[in-house]
């Protein structure tokens, strides 16, 4: 090869370097998000909160889901903020709360699935307005396969229920009416083993994504339970963990968000698990944290919804463009 062609040649690099540097540097400054709003009403009336623990959004309607657990009901709410309906209040009967710990809403937009602590042990489904529907879970209520300690809940786009059993060390999948279908898991630090897992996500293509607690990470796994990667390490740098919570999203172009409860932030990954930004802080100012609990991104505004439970408040976040 001549000369003047390897000249042309790294002049040719060099020049598709340069103009790709702004683009790419464009790219990573999409990546930061700002605060927008925040719902920070603390009581017991229509719209106010207290001691929110779980949130969902449904990406058909954007409205948005609360699981008011101070209150032991669920909120239903615009996606700015505006109170729609809600339903529950203490108790065991059908519709009632002891312990309201996560509310989803299934990827139709048609049922919400709520999980309770404590001593009613149970996962109920409901329509989108409240109207319950039924109930499953330990022995008390019925269900097929009894478990220790359910965190949360996350449906997939076959109406499949999957429950991370925290005391239990394994996922167990239902279908939409109960009914047991599989299980995987078992306590341990290896690829399908979990130390306390606890929170649970599903993307489009119907992955599983548990948050593993007590080893610090997160691992992916098909809709069999069969594993497909892990990420996290105990640390507070970059794609570590302090305390991974129940709080972790994925949008429907597979970025995963993962809330850290003890370093307060959010952190973004990308679907194999190589991060990308993170946010947030301890505190009761705009953009902080004390004791956030969950996550939702509505796919289509790519608004971020958290659950900032110490502040008894949601906040709302943004990319900035």
């Amino acid at each position: 090869m001549s000369k003047s062609v390897l000249f042309l040649s790294s002049l040719v690099l060099i020049v598709i370097i340069i103009f790709q540097s702004p683009f790419i540097y464009a790219q990573e400054q999409q990546e930061k998000y700002s605060f927008i709003s925040k719902w920070d009403s603390e009581g017991s009336g229509d719209g106010q909160l207290s001691r929110p623990h779980s949130i969902d959004v449904d990406s058909n309607s954007g409205h948005l889901y609360v699981a008011d657990s101070g209150n032991n009901r669920v909120q239903k709410f615009t996606a700015d903020g505006e109170f729609i309906t809600k339903w529950g209040s203490k108790g065991t009967g059908n519709g009632q709360f002891e312990g309201l710990h996560d509310v989803t809403i299934d990827p139709s937009g048609k049922f919400v699935y709520t999980l309770e602590l404590g001593n009613n042990h149970r996962v109920q489904k409901f329509t989108a307005d409240g109207q319950f529907i039924s109930k499953w879970a330990y022995e008390e209520t019925g269900g097929a396969e009894s478990y220790k300690d359910p965190h949360q809940v996350a449906i997939d786009s076959l109406g499949n229920v999957y429950l991370p059993d925290k005391g239990g060390s394994k996922v167990l999948k239902f279908d939409s009416n109960g009914k047991f279908l599989i299980k995987w898991g078992s306590e341990g630090t290896g690829n399908s083993q979990f130390k306390t897992p606890h929170g649970v996500a599903i993307d489009t293509k119907n992955n599983i994504y548990i948050t593993d607690m007590d080893n610090f990470r997160v691992q992916k796994f098909d809709s069999n339970g069969n594993f497909i990667t892990k990420w996290g390490s105990q640390g507070s740098g970059d794609g570590q963990f302090s305390k991974v919570t129940p709080g972790i999203d994925v949008d429907t172009n597979g970025y995963v968000y993962v809330i850290d409860k003890d370093d307060t932030n959010v952190q973004k990954f990308d679907s194999n698990g190589n991060f990308i930004t993170k946010w947030g802080s301890e505190g009761d100012d705009d953009s902080q944290f004390r004791k956030p609990e969950d996550i939702a991104v509505d796919s289509k505004t790519g608004n971020v919804y958290v659950t900032d439970t110490g502040n008894s408040r949601v906040q709302v976040f943004g990319t900035i463009k």
